[in-house]
């Protein structure tokens, strides 16, 4: 049940940037959101699932968060002087998590000019980002391709886009090593959407291939023990080597036959099967009329 409609000071709260303004809140059982009256629509019909979008994020992870999730929604300039620590975001980041607070800040759709986003899906990967970091006791021991892979798989940022890129590193050989994406994604925009890909890739065959069961045991065992080799061991069977190694295997099989479906002489010689195939049956079907036809005119 959502309680609403109220003005909460945030000298009360935080961040400490934000002194002067007040915001709207709206409370549900495991978030309070704080936003604008201007994005009191938006930001309701958000809230009004968030607590399932919640339950499904934890049914996955197999985790539950420890205390309240604040949710900030702001405009452009209230993005920045929402980050806790005078920390300062480019332009384009639309959202931001920060576990140790149990906050998240996303800027409101109307901040943007050009382009639209969805909102619910920041909202989503956002708090994958809190609910992964809640069974750590600090972020720096949490892979990067974890990190932004369950993010990812959670909000389903699924592209043609990402297809194309993961597709053609796959032909071309270029996917990069898990070691090259655990601490930190290259800078290169090009190499970093590849490792976004991957990461999203890679926790999606974890899920499908070994079930959601493992993946929460391998979760608990890694954000206890702190040895992701000895998690793997423990939960897969098999170390970071040989898992890398079937799931490369993985995306071979899965991607390698894209392009021979989608090139051109493949998609005519396809039409012309389905022109055959429409005029085949269209004749077969004229001749049981004429043969009815017969039938109806014999005496």
């Amino acid at each position: 049940m959502m309680k609403c409609g109220y003005i909460i000071p945030l000298f009360l709260l935080f961040p400490l940037q934000i002194l002067s303004l007040d915001y709207q809140k709206v409370s549900t059982r495991y978030f309070d959101f704080f936003f604008d009256e201007y994005d009191r629509g938006i930001v309701e019909h958000l809230a009004r699932e968030s607590d399932s979008i919640a339950e499904g994020v934890m049914a996955d992870l197999g985790v539950t968060p420890k205390r309240t999730i604040k949710v900030y929604v702001t405009t452009k300039n209230g993005f920045q002087k929402a980050q806790p620590h005078h920390n300062v975001m480019p332009d384009w980041v639309l959202g931001v998590a920060y576990q140790k607070l149990s906050l998240i800040i996303v800027k409101s759709p109307r901040a943007m000019r050009r382009g639209r986003y969805d909102l619910r899906k920041i909202f989503i990967h956002e708090l994958a980002h809190i609910l992964l970091g809640s069974t750590f006791r600090d972020n720096e021991h949490i892979p990067q391709w974890l990190n932004e892979g369950v993010a990812m798989y959670e909000s389903r940022e699924w592209s043609f886009t990402r297809v194309s890129t993961i597709t053609q590193a796959v032909l071309t050989d270029s996917l990069l090593p898990l070691s090259e994406i655990t601490h930190a994604f290259p800078m290169e925009r090009e190499k970093a959407e590849l490792a976004y890909c991957q990461s999203f890739y890679l926790i999606s065959f974890l899920i499908s291939k070994y079930g959601k069961k493992r993946f929460h045991d391998f979760i608990r065992y890694y954000s206890r023990e702190r040895m992701l080799e000895d998690a793997f061991l423990k939960v897969y069977g098999m170390n970071l080597n040989r898992l890398e190694k079937k799931w490369y295997s993985y995306l071979k099989m899965r991607f390698s036959w894209i392009p021979i479906i989608t090139s051109t002489s493949t998609l005519w010689f396809l039409i012309t099967l389905i022109f055959i195939y429409g005029y085949i049956r269209k004749k077969s079907r004229t001749s049981v009329t004429l043969k009815q036809w017969e039938k109806e005119e014999l005496p």
